[in-house]
């Protein structure tokens, strides 16, 4: 069975995927895999949003293998089949296995940012506390009922 996989998408350097484009939002999608290995893509209300196989995306949707997932009306991403390995499999790379940089090679601004973000996070993931609809919900309402009771009671 997969583990459950959430990867956000933008170019704030909090998203575990950062994309430094202009058309990019600073949070721009999300991608959810489930525990049977289905991948959703949700728009986090990007203002060039987000289509997939040219159709606009509003809310989620599956992904499915070929399918063409452009963000910003300028990056397209050929959507491949996912699959996610246990965390007990995977190994660090030996240092001895590892390339070595060529010193004549200047690396790419987004290869920098990336390797910059692996070392310091290392191997494990932070745990981010998400809010559900429910919740939210909940509290929107309970905020309601207070000042309705507060206009009722003056």
């Amino acid at each position: 069975m997969a583990q459950r996989v959430h990867i956000r998408v933008g170019r704030n350097a909090s998203n575990q995927l950062v994309i430094d484009h202009p058309a990019i939002a600073d949070v721009h999608l999300e991608l959810f895999a489930d525990n049977e290995g289905n991948v959703f893509v949700t728009d986090l209300g990007s203002t060039q949003g987000t289509a997939v196989n040219g159709v606009r995306l509003k809310g989620y949707t599956l992904l499915r293998e070929g399918d063409d997932v452009v963000l910003g009306g300028k990056i397209r991403l050929h959507w491949e089949k996912y699959s996610a390995k246990k965390p007990d499999s995977i190994q660090p790379i030996p240092e001895k296995a590892r390339p070595k940089p060529n010193p004549f090679v200047q690396p790419s601004q987004d290869k920098v940012q990336l390797q910059n973000r692996l070392s310091k996070k290392g191997s494990k993931q932070e745990a981010k506390m998400r809010v559900s609809n429910i919740s939210l919900i909940l509290i929107f309402g309970a905020i309601f009922l207070i000042f309705f009771l507060m206009y009722v009671l003056n």
